[in-house]
């Protein structure tokens, strides 16, 4: 059998069990997939023939991956406080209500939809340059941007705030 046949065998024959090792652990579907493809890289990169590996190998690859996501959730949960410490710090007290049901309406937007808010009004990058960050297309980053405006326009309405200042174009 060649290396790519061994590495497609063994692609087929543990790839659901290591994608529901992952996703019981981790609780996000999406964030299943690509733990599990990154499992899947992993291995490519470190096939080896004559030492071949099998599920324990990509359980215990897995089980890294898995504990670099715990991680990386640690630091964007510490990130996401820190941004709404700036916002209550930045807003006046009359304001204090809206700015929490905001805090609140940000805090239940998936990772992705925070992420290009943040990098669109936090960092100030164009539809362009946020696509080139998240690895999207200009439109996506506009859809999905839109998206996350939808949402959050209701807490806004009847606000100080005016639409301008918060729907502005990025282009």
């Amino acid at each position: 059998m060649t290396d790519d046949a061994g590495f497609v065998a063994l692609f087929r024959e543990h790839y659901n069990a290591v994608r529901r090792f992952i996703e019981r652990r981790v609780s996000d579907r999406e964030a299943a997939d690509d733990l599990t493809m990154e499992c899947f890289e992993i291995a490519w990169r470190k096939r080896d023939p004559r030492e071949p590996f099998g599920l324990p190998w990509l359980y215990r690859t897995a089980r890294n991956l898995i504990a670099n996501e715990y991680r990386r959730r640690d630091r964007e949960g510490a990130l996401w406080t820190h941004i709404e410490d700036q916002v209550r710090t930045l807003s006046s007290s009359s304001e204090g209500e809206m700015i929490e049901r905001l805090v609140d309406a940000i805090r239940e937007l998936s990772e992705r939809e925070r992420e290009i808010l943040w990098l669109t009004y936090w960092e100030e990058l164009s539809a362009a340059e946020v696509g080139i960050v998240v690895g999207a297309s200009a439109g996506t980053v506009w859809t999905r941007l839109n998206r996350v405006r939808a949402k959050l326009r209701p807490l806004l309405e009847g606000t100080t705030v005016s639409a301008e200042e918060v729907f502005d174009d990025r282009r």
